[in-house]
Formats: structure tokens, sequence, C-alpha cells
């Protein structure tokens, strides 16, 4: 059997898809959600099953049979991977061959700094959701642990990807004090320069967590960094808990499967 880093999947009935959750990862962020949230956080009262349950890792072959299975019960159109860092699991490649296999949509939330060595593995139709820290690379330094140069390699695997016609969508995340509106509207003015001013941009809400000093931004503060996103790009959204209300349920699947109530 080949271990994956794959440590939790969740169910989200309302597109019929599923959330699938790596622990590799190769930033060190400060604000990481997973340093709070180690299972999926929009679980509610159907995460209570996993409070006391222990990590344990989902090999590939074992992979499919768990996909194959939510789709016979429930219905299953598009995969998410996220983490952690999806495209830093040693298994990244065959994970995405048995989700390419299955006829799954398939989006990838990555911190874009190994893209170019996994970009076989990645077809056009995919989509890249490839998160930017923050356009400074002392900033970027100090955030993920990585060198300053290492931003660099970030923006021009952005650059690539984007080039070679693959579907590209970025997210920063407001941080006050750190990643501030005026901040975001210079990662902005880098995607309107290097991609096209039609690249969809999400700004999230940072989440605080204890081993980080900032807070949660405020609503006018979101607002703002998204009035200014628009001056040069035509597709911007943010993501609130101030805004976004959870559609439907979401039920664990692995490693405690829930069975889901109609």
């Amino acid at each position: 059997m080949t271990k994956t880093t794959i440590y939790h999947i969740t169910y989200y009935d309302y597109d019929k898809s599923v959330y699938i959750q790596l622990l590799s990862c190769n930033f060190g962020c400060l604000g990481c959600v997973r340093r709070k949230f180690l299972w999926d956080r929009h679980l509610g009262d159907n995460g209570r099953s996993l409070s006391n349950v222990k990590i344990r890792l989902l090999e590939v072959e074992k992979l499919a049979e768990v996909l194959k299975s939510v789709d016979r019960e429930f219905g299953l159109k598009r995969a998410v991977l996220g983490g952690g860092e999806p495209t830093a699991d040693p298994s990244f490649c065959n994970i995405m061959k048995i989700l390419h296999d299955l006829g799954l949509e398939v989006s990838i939330l990555t911190n874009g700094y190994l893209l170019d060595k996994v970009l076989k593995c990645i077809h056009k139709e995919d989509t890249l959701e490839i998160s930017i820290k923050s356009i400074w690379p002392e900033r970027f330094a100090m955030y993920t642990g990585r060198k300053a140069s290492d931003l660099n390699r970030v923006l021009n695997n952005i650059e690539n990807v984007f080039k070679q016609g693959y579907k590209v969508i970025i997210g920063t995340i407001l941080i006050p004090g750190f990643n501030d509106a005026k901040d975001v509207e210079e990662v902005v003015r880098f995607i309107a320069t290097h991609l096209n001013t039609s690249t969809p941009l999400i700004i999230d809400e940072y989440i605080p967590v204890s081993t980080a000093p900032w807070r949660r931004p405020t609503y006018e503060e979101l607002v703002e960094a998204k009035q200014r996103a628009e001056k040069h790009l035509m597709n911007v959204i943010f993501r609130s808990s101030y805004t976004v209300k959870l559609k439907g349920k979401v039920y664990p699947i692995f490693p405690n499967k829930c069975a889901r109530t109609r």
C-alpha cells in the first residue's frame, strides 16, 4: 500500500463535492488555519464524531474506493484538494490520476511553489487557486518561514501556468497590520500586469490563530480591499463570515464516515 498524506475528507451536499485535506506542506505559515482547526471547521455538529479521533493517513489504493462509495451513495461531481499543500504530497500525481479517472472536476488550493514540478499531472480543465501570502519578499519570508527569494519562484510559477493556458484563480488573505488593503492592491497590480484583468481574485478573511498576533479584519476593511482591487480587476470577491453562509450540509467521510440525513 502506498501512503498519501490525506488525513481528512468531507462531503458538501450542495454541489456534490469532496474536500480532500492533506498534511503535507512545504511552508510554515504563521496564520495557517490548521493551527486552529485540524478538522473541517464547517462540519458543525457532524464533526463531533472526530473529537477524539487520532490522525491516520489514507493509502492511494483506498482513495478510489472511498470516492466511488461516496458517488454511489450521494453523487459526486467535484473534488477540492487542500491542506496543507497538496503538491507537496509524494503521491500527488497518483492522487490526481484517480480524480481524473473518476471524471471529477478538480480544484487545487496551492501556495504555488512546486507547480513547476507537478504540472504534468494537472489537466488544463483543472482549476488552480494559488495563494499569494504577501507581495513583499521580507513579509513573505516572515509569514511562511521560507527565504525571501522564494517569493520569486511562486510568482514566476503563477505567470508560467497562466501563460500555458491553465485556469488560475489568485487568493490572498486580508490580515490587518500585515496584508492590509493597500498591500492587497499591490497583489492586484501584479495580477493585472502579469496575468490579465479578468483573472479572478478571492480575498479571504483572516481567522486569528494563537501563534500569530493579528486580529480578524472588520467588514469595512474587507470592503475597502475589494474596492481597491476592483479598480484594476473585473472579477473580485471576498469570502467572509460576515457575508458568506454555509450552503447545504457537510459530512465527514474520512476518517469517520457520518451517515447523511435527507
